[in-house]
Order: structure tokens, then C-alpha cells, then sequence
């Protein structure tokens, strides 16, 4: 069994995640849930940043690679 701890959060912050869980999730469950999708939102923000921020150089280089890629994965099939 993984490690536990205990963790003070206000008697408000407690109920909005009880609120937030379905029947029979624990508080962990929904906490885990939450994480997971501030981490996805966090990635999905940093390749957007990252799209944005791609000069029409790289973005010429990034296809070639991909379309290199796809050749020799089409070769492997």
C-alpha cells in the first residue's frame, strides 16, 4: 500500500470535493481526478504556447521530419 499523509484544508475546500465525487469515490479519488486534469490542462496550454511560438522555419522542419516518420512507418507495415 502507497504511503499516506494527512493534509489541512478548510472545512469549505472539503465539501466542494465530497460535492465533487461520485458514489463510493473517496476524497483521494476526486483529488486524483483533479490533478490529472490540471495537468492536462497545464500540457495542452504549453503545446499551444508552443504552436504559437513556432517560427514558419521550424514549422517547415517539424513536417519534414513527420512526413519522414510516415514514410518509414508506411515502409514497416
Amino acid at each position: 500500500m502507497a504511503e499516506v499523509t494527512t493534509m489541512k484544508v478548510s472545512t469549505e475546500t472539503r465539501d466542494r470535493l465530497r460535492a465533487l465525487g461520485r458514489n463510493g469515490e473517496s476524497l483521494e479519488d476526486v483529488v486524483v481526478a483533479a490533478l490529472d486534469a490540471y495537468e492536462a490542462e497545464q500540457f495542452w496550454a504549453a503545446a499551444e504556447a508552443a504552436a504559437v511560438a513556432e517560427t514558419a522555419e521550424e514549422r517547415t522542419e517539424r513536417k519534414r521530419i513527420e512526413a519522414e516518420v510516415d514514410a518509414w512507418m508506411d515502409d514497416a507495415r
